[in-house]
């Protein structure tokens, strides 16, 4: 048992059984492949292989029986906020279309689509594109009582729509290349396969991770020395540009925990931003029981915004998500109540705007096409992108 296993509570059996046919099917494919597979691959596989991946097998991810809490988990407050925003954002449209990439529990689109009914726009249809058929399940029942106002997608719509795109935590689950610099060079950081066990192991050069590093240096207008290691994700500007086909005009919303490119591939961050997060214990070891531990790595922000502005859209808004709910709740005091005799609403506020907790590490990203709207509520640091 490795160092990190002793530290965390034991997998039940079928659990580990599920973790163990994952991990099978993982070395089987870089056996094939010759010994080595690109950690952007594991992690694909970690996370979303059919029936075995995180994302894809039946295990709990949200709330005190899963990994992890995210933040309508915590309070309300959230998606009121989010849906003072979209509903500045859809003011102009007709019969708008919300679209949430992984809606997690479904407690956010409840919130959501509530604040918005509050305001009279019952028209407003959602629509979810959830790659999790158990987390399709749980949000079906969560959302029961809105009726055919959402439905579900199999995968991006082929028309484009009026309205918004709204994506809480899902940038950090693109699956990213790890690399490191030896000789001023980038090589790629991936996976081998022995005696059952992963590996970290350094693989040949790649031709678009050596562009794509190459890049980013120049961008910081600076090399990055040699030991230095991180990771990047080669699927943002294709998958930004898939977005963007999605929406005719309309608006593009990301929250998640990042950084700034300059923040991200900070000197002293030597080692990447990856983590994993298994029974509500944050840990660094991406091999640990595949399937079952949730495998992320911090945005770069920077990039997002680089690959909208590539893929045709604005850059709107970009700010923390304290400075983004401390903002919409001065300016819409009404709408945002909170219960100050509620422990519970005060202690998932605090929690949502404090900077040693989600305040700072979460940032809001704010994307248009096609579209005019007032600023995203928040101090504006575009200008750190």
């Amino acid at each position: 048992m490795s160092s990190v296993a002793a530290q965390l509570p034991a997998p039940s059996t079928d659990a580990l059984q599920l973790s163990n046919a994952l991990a099978t099917r993982i070395c089987a494919e870089i056996q094939l492949a010759g010994g080595w597979m690109d950690f952007s691959r594991y992690m694909q596989l970690a996370l979303y292989a059919p029936g075995l991946g995180y994302y894809s097998a039946g295990s709990a991810k949200f709330g005190a029986t899963g990994d992890f809490v995210t933040a309508p988990e915590l309070s309300s407050v959230f998606g009121r906020a989010l849906a003072t925003t979209l509903h500045s954002e859809l003011a102009g449209i007709v019969a708008p279309t919300i679209l949430e990439l992984g809606a997690g529990s479904g407690k956010l689109a409840a919130q959501i689509l509530d604040a918005l009914a509050e305001r009279g726009r019952n028209e407003v249809a959602y629509r979810i594109l959830e790659p999790s058929a158990d987390l399709r399940e749980r949000q079906s029942r969560a959302l029961q009582r809105f009726g055919d106002r959402v439905t579900w997608l199999e995968r991006l719509p082929d028309t484009p729509t009026d309205g918004a795109v709204l994506a809480n935590e899902v940038v950090d689950a693109l699956p990213v290349s790890r690399f490191s610099k030896r000789g001023g060079k980038a090589y790629p950081l991936g996976v081998s396969c022995r005696s059952g066990r992963f590996h970290w192991q350094e693989g040949p050069q790649l031709e678009s991770l050596s562009v794509a590093v190459e890049e980013l240096e120049n961008k910081l207008d600076a090399k990055l020395p040699d030991g230095y290691a991180s990771e990047i994700c080669l699927l943002l500007p294709a998958w930004m540009q898939e977005l963007a086909a999605v929406l005719r005009r309309g608006s593009l919303i990301f929250v998640d925990y990042g950084l700034a490119r300059r923040d991200y591939y900070h000197e002293q961050r030597t080692d990447g931003t990856l983590i994993c997060h298994y029974r509500h214990r944050a840990h660094a070891d991406p091999f640990l029981y595949p399937g079952l531990t949730d495998v992320s790595a911090w945005v770069d922000f920077s990039a997002c915004a680089d690959a909208g502005v590539a893929a045709g859209l604005n850059v709107a808004g970009f700010t923390t998500q304290a400075q983004f709910l401390l903002g919409t709740l001065a300016a819409h005091p009404p709408q945002l109540a909170i219960d100050a005799k509620s422990i519970r609403d005060l202690s998932g506020l605090k929690t949502l705007v404090l900077p040693g907790e989600m305040g700072e590490r979460f940032k809001v990203l704010l994307l248009r096409k096609n579209l005019d709207a007032v600023p995203l509520p928040g101090r504006d640091f575009r200008d750190r992108l």
